[in-house]
């Protein structure tokens, strides 16, 4: 791990509080001390996600993911240490030098910061470009489209000239290297050498990341050419499948509204837009993924898909049920007439059918299975088609009274027995489900429970008595966290959790750490000197229990031994005394 100073470390955990910052990924509601949300890390139908804002850490029971608020950054962007330590001190105005990351992590840094600063300038170019002479042609066709000035101010929305070098020349005079403008997927190196522009003659479309800052473009062409959308590549700071189109913009409205409503392109949104629906985002052109379902399952509470009118679109949504399934996040779908998009249904019809999504919407489960009995009929080949193509997604209902309800739909929908089709539809093999038991906690024995009430009694005990403890302790990681606690605690006189999560570089042992601080179950409310004479007896309980061990052997092998017989018994006195609670009554 490159060396970030403490001192820097701890003023960005300072500034960053983990509630604000967890808060901006993950729908989080108080539940005493702890905040409690759906875990962004894996399909978490039921919160098991943890965040402890007085300790300044989090903690999944049901994947195990912990850590700090740097390591939240870590994991959530997919960063190493310094990258979301660096992000992090961005973020709240912290001055981190880079000569304290390391050389490698430094360059990495400065890289990753360099395309941020050229995708803002490119932004500045596109929108300049758009409001000059250059841009009549793009403001036409915007206004065409039913776009309003205010629309196009919020989007931020911009336009590529016909020219093959104009961004290239813009970012050359600004002195920006035109190699990092390639990597980041706004200019295409020449095979002859040098490099062009890969937008023109479009309309831009700029994609914001989750801190408001541009990572990306699209473009739609304003004449005849192909293709007609055209997407920034993948980079160091855009992944199309973990974004979302409109997310900035919508955010305050998905939080009033507790619904989203998912469209395809861009037009389609600002569409809708335009004519007063407000919680909407675009999945960016493709089908939506995973990371996208967990992004709106933080958000919000439900979802309303309404995707073209065309097989396609009805093939993307399709695609799509299974991972709302997986994720326990509600869905509906709103279908359009054949061949429109919301574009054209919202410009023809108006925005009623939007007033209210989730009462308009159809639920996605009868959708399909209106789709499957148009495709294949309700004869008996047909019906037998149909459940077919069920199966895989009846498996992911998650609730067995939905999945009841769902039966009794379907079976009288298609005519067949109920008991017949429950039987089909679950007599398959589900694939792999994630077994919430095994994420239920640690097991807890004596050792492990020590460090539990260490951790939360650091001062209970000396320092110099943890480094003996640590020393007795057989379990490796606790001997290290009691060893890390006594150094930490005799150097600053307190704990801090979220330091010493800093001062492990392996991600087990920061789970396990988190899953011991934030774990079920209290002590008992004693004072904490009687709870440490406790644990010093238990050791001491412990070590008894194994001379005794040792002893039992020895005796087994010379049982004649008077010596060995006396060592026993005065063990055996000892360990009947501990058990009383009284004092071994020396010169017995």
């Amino acid at each position: 791990m490159a060396h970030i100073p403490e001192d820097k470390l701890l003023e960005i955990r300072e500034a960053a509080s983990i509630e604000e910052v967890v808060g901006t990924y993950v729908k989080l509601e108080r539940r005493g001390k702890t905040l409690l949300g759906l875990c962004p890390f894996h399909a978490d139908s039921k919160p098991s996600f943890t965040v402890s804002p007085e300790r300044g850490i989090f903690h999944c029971f049901g994947c195990q993911a912990g850590g700090n608020v740097i390591s939240f950054v870590m994991q959530y962007h997919k960063l190493s240490f310094p990258e979301a330590a660096a992000e992090l001190a961005r973020r709240y105005g912290i001055s981190l030098n880079l000569k304290d990351m390391g050389p490698e992590e430094s360059r990495r840094a400065s890289r990753r910061q360099l395309f941020y600063d050229l995708h803002r300038e490119a932004l500045a170019y596109y929108r300049a470009t758009l409001a000059g002479t250059d841009g009549g042609p793009a403001r036409e066709y915007l206004k065409k489209r039913g776009l309003t000035p205010e629309i196009i101010q919020t989007f931020q929305l911009g336009y590529a000239p016909e020219a093959w070098d104009g961004l290239r020349s813009y970012l050359q005079k600004k002195g920006l290297p035109l190699d990092a403008a390639a990597e980041a997927g706004l200019l295409v190196p020449r095979a002859s050498g040098g490099y062009y522009d890969r937008f023109r003659d479009r309309v831009i479309f700029p994609i914001f990341d989750r801190q408001d800052r541009p990572v990306a473009f699209g473009g739609r062409i304003i004449s005849e050419g192909e293709p007609k959308y055209l997407n920034s590549p993948e980079s160091p700071l855009y992944s199309k499948g973990r974004l979302l189109y409109g997310l900035p913009q919508a955010r305050e409205a998905l939080r009033h509204e507790d619904l989203a409503i998912v469209v395809e392109g861009y037009l389609d949104l600002l569409a809708l837009r335009v004519h007063g629906v407000a919680p909407v985002v675009a999945s960016l052109g493709t089908a939506l993924t995973r990371e996208q379902v967990r992004l709106l399952k933080n958000l919000v509470s439900r979802v309303v898909l309404v995707f073209d009118g065309d097989p396609a679109g009805a093939k993307a949504m399709r695609r799509a049920f299974p991972l709302f399934g997986q994720e326990g996040l509600p869905v509906r779908v709103i279908a359009l007439p054949r061949g429109m998009d919301p574009d054209d249904y919202v410009r023809t019809h108006g925005p009623e059918l939007f007033a209210s999504p989730w009462e308009a919407a159809q639920p996605w489960l009868a959708f399909l299975l209106d789709g499957l009995v148009e495709a294949h009929g309700l004869s008996i080949e047909g019906r037998v088609k149909v459940v077919e193509e069920l199966k895989p997604y009846f498996t992911v209902l998650q609730d067995p009274v939905e999945q009841g309800l769902w039966l009794k739909f379907i079976a009288e929908r298609l005519g067949v027995s109920e008991t017949d089709l429950r039987l089909t539809l679950t007599r398959i093999d589900t694939g792999p489900r994630w077994n919430r038991e095994q994420g239920q906690g640690i097991t807890i024995n004596l050792e492990k429970g020590l460090l539990r009430w260490i951790l939360q009694n650091p001062a209970a005990v000396p320092a110099e008595e943890l480094f003996a403890w640590a020393e007795e302790m057989e379990d490796p990681l606790v001997q290290d966290l009691l060893r890390l606690i006594a150094t930490h605690c005799q150097d600053h006189q307190t704990l801090d959790i979220s330091f010493l999560l800093d001062q492990l570089e392996e991600e087990a042992r920061k789970r396990e750490l988190c899953a011991l601080v934030l774990g079920e179950g209290e002590f008992a409310q004693a004072q904490p000197d009687s709870v440490a004479e406790d644990w010093r007896r238990a050791l001491r309980r412990r070590r008894l229990q194994q001379t005794q061990k040792l002893l039992k052997e020895k005796l087994a092998l010379n049982p004649e031994s008077l010596e060995l017989l006396a060592q026993k018994q005065e063990i055996d006195w000892q360990l009947a005394a501990l058990k009383s609670g009284g004092q071994y009554p020396h010169g017995a």
